[in-house]
């Protein structure tokens, strides 16, 4: 091995092992931090889901109201036209983020959940506006909570799609999964929480005692309200859980769970006691709900911190990737700076000499030979390389001149010297490589002879050079209308053959045919204005793969066509299938 290939080896070889190394950590660096910003991502898009349930479930507020008012009320129909609105933006804000967050394994999942939130709102609102547009006296109480339940229906699904992403935030960020439990935990709680106002609906409508059925539901109700306190509480009360959170339980704790539920019992006494209940649906919403938003702000706060967590994750990671990729590029410099002084200051000078030497020696004449300006043997060696180099150059100059005959002699025994298709000769030895592919790979081909029809009468009248003309156009012409790859060739005089492979018969005849009337319509110029029209016999032989054939076979089988051609009264095409001997040869396999 040369020294020069020597030292680039072990140049590259160790340049090479220190980039792998940091190529690696900065590849599983560049990894976390990917993963780390898709977790964030899942993170917001989980609150968006969640948003997407509370502003659902908010909008049953002033659903209630219309359903418990005058059909033609303006002021609660505007109340709820805005909190629809409202939950179409979610909707939206939740569809763009889900959009976009291509590296989540559920993201699917949360798609099609977001897509029946849409289905179910749209068929929920709609019987709304039904049951709504019914006469107060008239709509019964089953009418009004079926409505209600509707609009329940949809909380369930957006869930599904919290659910979704929250576990894939989870799966990245399993230090924060008590943060997302407890703040779907939260969002469940508000929806109970709506729920259990919804009870009230039917009787504030028609301003009679709750139902036995509705009793039953606000019971139920408290009782998953509690449940869900507790389970909260559980994944909150940690060492490590962020004081933000503790005080917005706290503060949940006074607002819902103090004012909220003793509001809540005020009305459902007032039902045992048969009094009024001074005041509608939506009264009973605008006092209500505003007691709800410290539930929801709790689910915020424990989402905030979570994400807060992630962000710090993330900013973390990007530090480790530009602090790596620095390190990479500072040590990459240092060692590629250590090989270029090494190779500067000890290789460098014994290498020029050699290497002028080599390029030589492999006809690199081009590079300059150092001035042998010095009187010691180097001296010396560089004036019997400037020799050597001279005597080189000389040299190429006469190969290149020998090749320069070689090529046109090739070139003359290969190609007809008047019309610069192929030889007859050269179609020999072509078309029988072509018959060794037929009988090998099981090709279709066809051999294709045609000849000018009264061809002498345009010697006769115009010349020979007219003659030449045609000749030279009508190879043009074929050439033109046959597949790159066909051999064609003048086989003699005013006869031309094409071989071609890989054509099954039918097309044969069509490729045969095309060649004729092109040639039948082309108007061929000789000698200035002058033009003359030729029509073409032609002889086409077909066969298929797997046979032995013999190239002279074939050319006496289209003769024989051609000839047949004529005699039918010139201008068409006669084709013959042709003969060969069977053979076991199959198709190659590579």
């Amino acid at each position: 091995m040369s020294l020069t290939r020597l030292f680039t080896i072990t140049t590259i070889v160790l340049f090479a092992l220190v980039e792998v190394m940091f190529a690696r950590i900065l590849w599983d660096e560049g990894r976390a931090y990917r993963t780390s910003a898709a977790g964030l991502g899942a993170i917001d898009a989980t609150r968006l889901a969640l948003v997407v349930a509370e502003k659902a479930s908010f909008e049953r507020g002033p659903t209630n109201g219309v359903l418990g008012g005058a059909p033609a009320d303006p002021v609660k129909r505007a109340k709820l036209t805005a909190a629809r609105a409202v939950t179409d933006g979610a909707i939206r804000d939740l569809q763009a983020a889900v959009a976009l967050a291509v590296d989540l394994p559920h993201r699917g999942q949360a798609s099609v959940a977001t897509r029946q939130v849409q289905a179910l709102l749209a068929a929920a609102r709609a019987d709304v506006d039904r049951t709504a547009a019914i006469p107060k006296s008239r709509r019964s109480a089953d009418r009004v909570m079926g409505a209600v339940h509707e609009m329940f229906d949809v909380i369930p699904v957006a869930m599904q799609a919290a659910t979704a992403l929250s576990r894939d935030a989870e799966d990245v960020y399993p230090q924060f999964s008590d943060a997302l439990v407890a703040a779907r935990l939260a969002a469940d709680l508000r929806e109970y929480a709506g729920r259990l106002g919804s009870q009230f609906t039917a009787a504030l409508t028609q301003q009679k005692p709750l139902a036995q059925r509705e009793l039953f539901q606000i019971a139920a109700m408290r009782g998953r309200l509690d449940e869900l306190r507790q389970l909260i509480a559980l994944r909150t009360q940690t060492a490590d859980t962020d004081p933000r959170v503790v005080v917005a339980e706290e503060q949940m704790e006074r607002s819902y769970f103090g004012g909220g539920a003793s509001f809540i019992a005020g009305v459902e006494a007032a039902s045992a006691a048969h009094r009024p209940y001074g005041l509608d649906t939506a009264q009973f919403a605008a006092r209500y709900q505003p007691t709800m938003a410290s539930i929801v702000h709790l689910r915020d706060v424990l989402i905030a911190a979570a994400a807060d967590g992630a962000r710090a994750n993330l900013a973390e990671s990007r530090r480790n990737l530009v602090l790596i990729a620095l390190m990479g590029g500072i040590t990459a410099l240092a060692v590629l700076a250590i090989f270029l002084l090494i190779r500067w200051r000890v290789v460098r000078p014994l290498l020029e000499t050699t290497r002028v030497i080599v390029d030589i020696a492999q006809g690199k004449l081009h590079t300059e030979v150092p001035h042998a300006d010095r009187s010691d043997e180097i001296g010396d060696m560089l004036k019997a390389v400037l020799t050597l180099k001279t005597n080189s150059i000389e040299k190429q100059r006469l190969e290149r001149e020998l090749q320069v005959l070689v090529d046109e002699l090739r070139s003359m025994s290969t190609t007809d010297f008047l019309t610069g298709i192929l030889n007859r000769r050269a179609f020999v030895e072509a078309a029988t490589v072509q018959l060794a592919g037929v009988q090998r790979y099981h090709w279709p081909f066809a051999l294709i002879m045609f000849d000018l029809d009264h061809f002498k009468e345009v010697n006769d009248r115009f010349g020979h050079e007219a003659g030449d003309e045609v000749l030279v156009r009508i190879a043009a012409i074929a050439k033109r209308e046959l597949r790159e790859g066909d051999v064609l060739a003048r086989y003699g005089g005013e006869e031309y053959v094409v071989f071609a492979s890989h054509c099954e018969p039918p097309k044969a005849d069509v490729v045969s045919e095309r060649m004729r009337a092109a040639i039948e319509h082309a108007a061929i110029a000789i000698g200035g204005e002058r033009t003359v029209r030729m029509t073409a016999s032609f002889g086409c032989v077909t066969g298929v793969g797997g046979k032995a054939y013999a190239l002279e076979n074939l050319l006496q089988s289209a003769d024989r066509a051609l000839y047949a051609a004529k005699d039918g009264g010139r201008n068409r095409v006669v084709t013959e299938i042709a003969i060969g001997a069977p053979t076991n040869a199959g198709p190659a396999n590579g």
